[in-house]
């Protein structure tokens, strides 16, 4: 087997802690610049458990950092569809970064989905004090909600997931989208973002999902019923 050079790289990151801890600075100032320049609040990282609410998923939740907004944007610009036409939703929205960057696309609608009131009151508090001159799309709502008891809306959807779940709960999520789909048939595309085998476990096990791109970050998927 041959090993990419993004493996190779990774491997000796690793290996050498100071670097890693470089890196990490590094993405954390840049993180915060992003910030600054839009006066919103999407940085750090936050272990679910952690945050004082209850939830009987709240176990399962993966812990929260924010994206790279070049992976967000890479995966929304392979989308082969009219944006106009979609409705973009973001399963465990977060701080709201997603949102904010799916903004940057002119989407019929955008929804972020998070079952965590500080991050609810967070990203809604995103929303109402974001700046940029490249927002296309200004219909945001962030919706209060446990992902495994959504009912998704019966129109054309772009999902995003950003390995928010554990297997158990993305399992349940998919069935709860399937169950969407046999009732009001239409065209549904999926970005996922994450480690390999978490895509291929979430989505990629799924024969009626479509791969239609592999990205170094993420994979796009569209459903085969269309």
């Amino acid at each position: 087997m041959t090993t990419s050079a993004g493996e190779i790289l990774k491997s000796w990151v690793t290996s050498n802690a100071w670097l890693k801890s470089v890196l990490k600075k590094t993405n954390n100032a840049r993180c915060e610049v992003w910030d600054l320049i839009h006066n919103v609040d999407t940085c750090g990282q936050t272990a679910i458990s952690d945050l004082d609410f209850q939830s009987k998923n709240k176990a399962a939740a993966v812990e929260y950092h924010s994206h790279h907004p070049a992976i967000i944007r890479a995966g929304l610009r392979a989308l082969p569809i009219r944006y106009e036409d979609y409705t973009f939703i973001d399963f465990g929205c977060g701080k709201g970064r997603v949102l904010l960057l799916a903004s940057e696309f002119p989407f019929r609608k955008i929804i972020g989905l998070e079952f965590a009131p500080p991050f609810i009151e967070i990203a809604r508090r995103n929303l109402r004090t974001y700046r940029s001159s490249g927002q296309k799309c200004s219909n945001i709502e962030v919706i209060a909600g446990d992902a495994t008891e959504y009912e998704l809306p019966p129109e054309r959807q772009v999902l995003y997931f950003y390995n928010p779940f554990a297997p158990s709960i993305v399992d349940l999520v998919v069935q709860r989208i399937e169950d969407s789909l046999q009732r009001s048939p239409r065209d549904l595309l999926v970005v996922f973002s994450g480690m390999l085998t978490r895509r291929e476990r979430a989505f990629g096990s799924h024969p009626q999902y479509e791969r239609l791109a592999r990205q170094p970050y993420a994979d796009i998927y569209r459903h085969r019923a269309v």
